[in-house]
């Protein structure tokens, strides 16, 4: 069988109409070239150009003709192939595919995300889902990292802490509330709390039990912009993130609730599959994220 590069030095030959022309352009010697064609006719047994001019010039042969236009087909083929394949894998090392919970990605992954394209020609790929389901993906490998709310222990998951949030009790300024809120009170205020499942919903829960608290949840939402709509129309009372209402209290829309002995803090967490080979830009993105939370940290 004839190769690849048999068929750069035919059509090279052909275009160029003698081994010298071909040999300068492809950078190989005239023996080589000679050996080329040789190789060629061999293995197709038919004699592909006839010489003119006392030999210096090559002409193609009937049979040669023929093959000349079938490989120069092949070959054009085979240059957009190797075009479109090489364009695919630059659009493959520019694409980050990552997912995030509800509150990392609507709140704080566009933030990190806006810093790093300043500095990076880079394409996202986001993927906003509960804890649970970001989880999946990352083992599942549909998602090369994974931002978290809690936590995750895995044997197959290396689990890394990238930024400390703050939870606080908020209402509306005008919801009927006793003068001074007690840890008791969580027990019969109306609670609008995330849905199970999600990251907040988990922690919360979580403080309840260790306060001995039977919290009244009067409704649960899976959106944030949900539960906080309904509590400053009054509706009941909430805890959300920081990075949810803090331009909501700014203007006054939203008041929040100091309660004595009550502090909620969280890491936020970067997963990802401990076996999976992370490209360049994966991991350039991951070591951005660690200084983008030590700084806002600071």
């Amino acid at each position: 069988m004839i190769n690849i590069n048999e068929i750069k030095v035919f059509l090279e030959v052909v275009n160029t109409g003698s081994i010298t022309g071909a040999s300068k352009n492809l950078f190989i010697s005239q023996p080589a070239i000679s050996q080329h064609i040789k190789n060629m006719e061999e293995k197709l047994n038919v004699k592909l150009f006839e010489r003119i001019q006392g030999g210096n010039i090559l002409k193609l042969t009937e049979e040669g003709f023929v093959i000349y236009k079938e490989l120069e087909s092949l070959s054009r083929v085979f240059d957009e192939t190797i075009d479109r394949i090489t364009n695919l894998q630059k659009n493959i090392e520019s694409l980050l595919k990552i997912g995030a919970s509800k509150t990392i990605g609507d709140y704080l992954l566009p933030k990190i995300m806006v810093d790093f394209l300043k500095a990076h020609n880079v394409n996202f790929s986001v993927d906003i889902q509960n804890t649970s389901d970001v989880v999946e993906e990352v083992l599942d490998e549909e998602i090369s990292v994974g931002f978290v709310e809690i936590p995750f222990f895995h044997k197959s998951l290396e689990s890394e802490k990238f930024y400390m949030d703050e939870m606080n009790l908020i209402s509306s300024p005008g919801f009927p509330l006793p003068s001074k809120i007690e840890i008791e009170d969580l027990n019969s205020l109306p609670l609008i709390l995330r849905e199970k499942g999600s990251g907040t919903r988990k922690l919360i829960e979580y403080k309840f039990e260790s306060l001995g608290i039977t919290p009244n949840v009067i409704i649960t939402l899976s959106s944030n912009e949900a539960i906080k709509y309904m509590i400053k129309s009054g509706i009941g009372v909430g805890f959300l993130s920081k990075l949810i209402y803090e331009d909501d209290e700014k203007n006054g829309s939203i008041i929040v609730l100091n309660i004595e002995n009550l502090k909620i803090e969280r890491n936020f967490f970067m997963i990802r599959k401990k076996e999976r080979i992370m490209s360049n830009l994966e991991r350039e993105f991951l070591d951005f994220v660690r200084k983008w939370g030590e700084e806002d940290v600071s």
